[in-house]
């Protein structure tokens, strides 16, 4: 539980997150035959599953954030404020890998998941606060 309470370790955890969301959004939309296992398999995922992903992880990045910024710093705010601003930078940025374009439908899905995740933030901080550090006691 200590280390649930560490701010570095709650920075790190949401690094760790965005950065595979980061990944997952610049994949080339259509790859060639001779591409990695994984980016066929990434490729091949239903449209429906691709959407409600969008949900899912932009939930937990707006949640993983919350927890990350210092208590009573408005840390909802701002982490609603950074995954959004990284939703739509990612979208815009698909306008640049082949195979991929961007979407308002997305950028909707994605600002959808970050209000669900901002609320569950909200409701899990009156229950759980979160300390700024960690006491020896």
């Amino acid at each position: 539980m200590r280390l649930l309470q560490s701010i570095p370790f709650r920075v790190a955890v949401s690094l760790c997150l965005t950065a595979a969301v980061i990944l997952l959004s610049l994949l080339p939309g259509y790859p060639a035959e001779d591409d990695a296992k994984l980016l066929l398999i990434v490729a091949s995922v239903p449209s429906v599953l691709q959407n409600t992903m969008h949900l899912v992880l932009y939930a937990l990045l707006a949640l993983c954030w919350a927890a990350a910024f210092e208590p009573g710093q408005r840390p909802i705010l701002w982490a609603a404020a950074l995954v959004t601003a990284l939703g739509i930078l990612l979208e815009s940025a698909q306008l640049l890998v082949p195979g991929r374009y961007a979407s308002l439908w997305d950028i909707g899905l994605n600002s959808a998941g970050v209000l669900i995740g901002s609320l569950a933030a909200g409701s899990l901080a009156r229950r759980y606060p979160l300390t700024s550090s960690v006491s020896d006691t």
